[in-house]
């Protein structure tokens, strides 16, 4: 095998290895501003967007972090934590435990005035052009928004005033650091924020087709972000019976058919009941013809069902076959599409574990 040929099948098992299905909104997102792009992975219905090698680049920035902190705590002129009593990361966790991230950690001996006074300490890398753009605002904050909301989540989570930030340039090593002072608004706005976002039941307006941002992503991103067809996984976070549950501290998401909490592993599988969230299906919803088992839409003149697995039928069609319908806008251009649809997904209900998989790996269309 080619040198070439062994890194793309090492860039293709990371990618493949690479979990899109995050448990929480992360407090590193929520400074974006695109709460349809927050919105949409918290139901996990976009397909991953990083290819093996960008995967590698976070990795080699988490290592380069990693290496900050060590170096700093061999020096003793600051008290660093980066771990807890378990050897694990700070949490930071609010609404439930729905909203939450991890911190790099704490320190101390930091201000002169009051070496007790303990910091959020946040370690960040940034390529060569990053880093000289930060270097010549002198302002961390105004360098990047997202990292601004992120180290003042992290302050209002642990009731701490100042954070410590330091930024590692890959290419030379040279570093810059700053103190940053709680601001208690930006902590509000955050919580506001993703207090809307996992409330909702449907997601935002986004991005126009045009922007820049969607334009390099693939064909299946792009037309499950902009509604044009259903996500790739069919899993209980995008099922109309789920919601979260607010009240709990877990992160916990209710299934209101089967009256249940769902552990993260139930979610991700689904179930043979699953019926699309309705705000992600791209036809009109008939109301009055919904079930507890049925959801009517219409398309034009073409009126469908997406059902549970013991309603199969004419025109009444799972969640697997729903996602297919969408790439072809829901209309039929013959009876052949429907047997490949219905030869496809054939006896698939009598095996429970082909049904949780529920993937777009092995699609007719």
């Amino acid at each position: 095998m080619s040198s070439e040929l062994l890194f793309e099948e090492m860039d293709k098992r990371i990618a493949e290895d690479n979990d899109r299905f995050r448990g929480h909104m992360g407090m590193s997102v929520i400074g974006g501003d695109d709460e349809r792009k927050i919105w949409m992975d918290f139901h996990w219905c976009l397909p991953s967007s990083f290819e093996g090698r960008m995967l590698r680049l976070f990795d080699l920035g988490n290592h380069i972090e990693d290496q900050l902190v060590h170096f700093i705590k061999k020096t003793d002129v600051f008290d660093v934590s980066a771990v807890d009593g378990n050897g694990d990361q700070y949490r930071a966790s609010y609404l439930g435990g729905h909203f939450g991230g991890s911190c790099d950690g704490f320190v101390k001996r930091v201000i002169d005035e009051d070496p007790e006074q303990v910091l959020v300490f946040e370690a960040k890398s940034a390529n060569n052009t990053r880093f000289n753009a930060l270097v010549k605002l002198e302002d961390y904050q105004a360098w990047s928004k997202t990292y601004q909301w992120q180290i003042h989540c992290y302050m209002g989570c642990f009731d701490l005033k100042k954070t410590m930030v330091v930024v590692m340039n890959k290419n030379n090593s040279q570093i810059y650091s700053e103190i940053i002072d709680f601001n208690p608004e930006i902590w509000e706005q955050a919580q506001e924020k993703a207090k809307r976002i996992i409330s909702s039941d449907k997601p935002g307006a986004g991005l126009n087709e045009t922007d820049w941002r969607l334009k390099n992503e693939t064909e299946q991103y792009r037309g499950t972000y902009l509604g044009h067809r259903l996500p790739p996984s069919v899993n209980c976070r995008n099922c109309d019976s789920c919601e979260p549950d607010m009240e709990s501290d877990k992160a916990a998401w209710h299934c209101s058919r089967f009256s249940k909490d769902l552990t993260l592993d139930e979610q991700k599988q689904g179930c043979r009941d699953h019926l699309w969230n309705h705000n992600l299906v791209r036809a009109d919803l008939i109301e009055e013809e919904c079930t507890d088992d049925v959801m009517a839409y219409r398309a034009g003149i073409f009126t469908f069902y997406n059902v549970t697995a013991d309603k199969l039928g004419d025109k009444h069609f799972s969640s697997p076959e729903m996602r297919e319908l969408s790439k072809i806008d829901y209309m039929f251009t013959g009876i052949s599409d429907m047997e490949k649809l219905r030869n496809f997904f054939d006896g698939e209900f009598d095996n429970l574990e082909k049904v949780q998989v529920m993937d777009e790996d092995n699609t007719p269309f």
